[in-house]
């Protein structure tokens, strides 16, 4: 059978999953067999050690052979594994994409161009020139009810901003970008739940309990989020901390139209990331 993965694209998914020297991520063999296993592949079969038996010669055996779905499943999978790995450097945004692109080639997918990682975003003017539309969160794979209860805020927000009253709508686009955090870690739980113990290196509390740093961090970690739109959202938790009245005292913070449009559009960016990975989840 000839190869479904082009020289070009297997060196891509190599630099990706730190597949030099016969390595693939930090799986150990146990752990490789386990993986391939909830595939409901043997990845210990002769027909996957013609090469040799390392597991990175065993994994580019696989993908010479495999059906292209099946292909692309598992090369998703290991990305999410990578998420997670502690062991590996920085790969350039650029691989990363291109990666993505190869898994969803192989899964029957449209490659889309403006992967999480690939975010336009640069500066406050990119971020005001977004749009939001309800219709967005409902792509999401929300908990019933949830989509629409956060447009209903999102229009909260606006209509405070269009009356003056800014705290209100910082603080509504603060729990707006919680809920859709958290409508996300619910639906694939033992993803986020990985992502922040390998992040922080001790286990993950119950999901309710996260707080909107620790959601951003984790989030980005595993490509749900951009890193402009992290980087955006972190100022967002910061606005939000003057819900104190305190807090708000002690750094003589008062928010302007400007803020509250910032902050607005700040969540309108991470619904366009998120629906990016997730739009077509159920």
């Amino acid at each position: 059978m000839s190869s479904v993965v082009s020289s070009l694209e297997m060196r891509i998914v190599e630099d990706v999953l730190g597949m030099h020297g016969g390595y693939v991520l930090d799986f150990t063999d146990p752990a490789f067999r386990a993986f391939f296993a909830e595939h409901k592949v043997d990845i210990d079969a002769d027909r996957f050690q013609s090469d040799g038996t390392s597991k990175a010669k065993r994994l580019r055996s696989f993908l010479r052979q495999a059906l292209p779905p099946l292909s692309g499943e598992v090369l998703a999978s290991l990305l999410e594994h990578r998420a997670v790995s502690t062991k590996l450097g920085a790969t350039s945004s650029e691989s990363l994409t291109r990666y993505r692109e190869i898994a969803r080639r192989l899964g029957g997918q449209v490659p889309d161009a403006k992967a999480p990682e690939a975010s336009p975003l640069r500066s406050e003017e990119d971020l005001l020139a977004l749009v939001f539309r309800p219709e967005m969160l409902i792509k999401l794979p929300l908990q019933v009810g949830l989509a629409e209860l956060l447009a209903d805020r999102m229009s909260e927000a606006r209509r405070c901003i269009e009356s003056g009253a800014y705290l209100s709508a910082v603080v509504l686009g603060g729990s707006v970008l919680e809920g859709i955090c958290l409508g996300i870690g619910l639906h694939a739980p033992e993803r986020v739940n990985r992502a922040f113990s390998a992040q922080y290196n001790k286990p993950a509390p119950k999901l309710h309990e996260w707080r909107l740093q620790e959601w951003i961090i984790v989030l980005e970690r595993l490509g749900d989020l951009s890193p402009n739109v992290s980087k955006f959202g972190h100022a967002l938790r910061d606005f939000r901390n003057y819900i104190h009245p305190s807090a708000q005292l002690a750094a003589k913070f008062s928010p302007d139209a400007h803020t509250a449009r910032i902050s607005f559009h700040i969540v309108v960016a991470a619904i366009g990331d998120v629906t990016k990975v997730h739009g077509g989840s159920t």
